[in-house]
């Protein structure tokens, strides 16, 4: 391994999303998981406990700022510019090959965007990558022993995220269709197996006690499916980077083809065949990505050889250099789209959100909670003494939760996720302040309702908070216990 010249990779790629990590604010899924933080559990409406637990550190150690949360995330791609270019040293790169694997994944633009934030795709991403790494490792060495780390990196994805389901079908598939299925007949197997169950168990007794919250949550996604797989092919070249869609392309099919590849056959047919299968299923573009760390380690292998064989450019410029050039080039240009460097202003007249949906909610959380802490003080002091915070989403939740005790609000309650199991208010609130809910479900539940503001950000920003209105909502018909159960909304 050319340790230096990864790790030089690695730690720039580190310090661009350091760089950036402030720039706008928390994406509405980090203000969330510092909420579940906050309430410490084997499992969650929707998804297992992993990330919360390390919102929960990032805040205790970075000092609850926005920076310190943004460490953890910006780790993840470092680890994933050194794992890809760890496999594409077992596929047979050289030095070149395997600097343009970590380039490759220093510069993708699906990776540099899902690690900017923490949400459940970092720990997802990093746990895919090192399971497939594993799963490499034994398939060079032919030593069953790679099974108690492979049982125990698939536990531990599956404390982070539901997905690795879907990399584990995919592996079996790929065993089974070659003669690695061999490796199957082994105790250390089935250890592998014990070590997984035992560390993704938690979190499932936490959903059996639970009526299973994540089925609401996944039929409510199913709901997108249709819309997913319209856009799931142009996802895949968008959100890798058309130059670097030859690239895996290429790695997919040196990988299942070429026989040079053959010992690692299992792992490419998974990495493809995981992608197809979220396609068919109508899962999101993003939910396959780590795959393409293992199709982009296996197409610089061919790359490296296929350059070495072309003359310098100009008689100097080594044709390497030119697509180590280009990759810095795509990510520079997608820059914008993947990272926060426009000004915030900007994305009113550069709608980038459209493809990175998450650049347009991590704006103006403050000023919401402003407005709503306007609100809340101007009602007389009598009748704040039994008025709660109600929203409609868990993103409006969380930056209250996160901003409004410098504001002086109450809790916060909702019946989004999790936080309808926090609920309900308390028994002596019978009025409420209710940001984003639905005036017509209101009147059922208050006999008084009256809008009182209109949130704009102030930036002329599309987003999911852009007009939402706020209400206050007095003489609640029945008690929290009766009418808590009207407010559950799982999805």
């Amino acid at each position: 391994m050319h340790w230096r010249g990864i790790a030089i990779i690695a730690v720039a790629a580190f310090a661009v999303e350091m760089a950036v990590s402030a720039r706008y604010g928390y994406v509405r899924d980090e203000l969330y998981f510092l909420s579940a933080g906050h309430h410490l559990a084997f499992g969650y409406v929707d998804q297992p406990p992993l990330t919360p637990l390390l919102a929960r550190a990032a805040a205790e150690l970075g000092g609850n700022t926005l920076i310190g949360l943004r460490v953890v995330p910006a780790l993840g791609l470092a680890a994933l510019v050194v794992l890809t270019a760890v496999m594409s040293r077992m596929l047979g790169a050289g030095r070149t090959g395997q600097l343009l694997a970590a380039l490759a994944a220093a510069t993708c633009g699906e990776y540099l965007g899902a690690m900017h934030e923490l949400t459940t795709t970092t720990p997802d991403f990093v746990c895919w990558a090192v399971t497939l790494l594993l799963v490499m490792k034994l398939l060079d060495s032919r030593d069953p022993r790679w099974w108690l780390a492979i049982g125990a990196s698939m536990g531990v994805a599956s404390e982070a995220k539901w997905n690795i389901a879907f990399l584990v079908a995919a592996l079996a598939a790929g065993f089974l269709a070659t003669e690695a299925r061999s490796l199957l007949r082994s105790r250390y197997l089935l250890a592998g197996c014990v070590i997984a169950a035992a560390l993704a168990a938690p979190d499932l007794i936490w959903q059996a006690a639970h009526g299973w919250p994540s089925i609401d949550v996944f039929r409510a996604l199913q709901g997108d499916a249709g819309h997913n797989r319209a856009v799931y092919w142009l996802g895949q070249v968008l959100y890798t980077g058309p130059l670097l869609v030859p690239v895996w392309v290429t790695g997919a099919i040196w990988s299942v083809r070429s026989a040079a590849a053959r010992p690692f056959r299992p792992v490419a047919i998974a990495c493809v065949a995981v992608i197809v299968l979220q396609f068919v299923l109508g899962g999101k573009a993003y939910y396959s990505g780590a795959a393409y760390t293992f199709l982009l380690a296996a197409g610089c292998v061919p790359a490296e050889r296929w350059l070495a064989a072309r003359r310098p450019l100009a008689g100097r410029i080594r044709p390497a250099a030119v697509l180590a050039g280009a990759m810095l080039a795509g990510a520079v240009i997608a820059a914008p789209v993947t990272l926060p460097v426009l000004p915030a202003r900007a994305l009113h007249t550069v709608p980038v959100q459209k493809i990175n949906y998450d650049l347009g909610e991590e704006i103006a959380w403050p000023k919401l909670v402003a407005l709503v802490s306007g609100e809340y003080h101007a009602l007389p002091a009598a009748q704040r003494q039994h008025t709660t915070i109600l929203t409609g989403n868990y993103g409006e939740s969380g930056a209250i939760d996160r901003y409004g005790p410098g504001f002086g609000l109450p809790q916060v309650y909702s019946g989004a996720n999790n936080f309808w199991l926090w609920g309900p208010p308390p028994a002596a609130d019978t009025a409420a302040i209710a940001v984003n809910l639905d005036p017509a479900f209101l009147h059922r539940e208050f006999r008084h309702v009256r809008l009182v503001a209109t949130f704009w950000n102030g930036l002329g920003v599309s987003d999911d908070e852009q007009g939402v209105p706020v209400y206050v909502a007095t003489g609640l018909r029945s008690a929290w216990a009766q009418a808590w159960p009207a407010f559950r909304h799982y999805g």
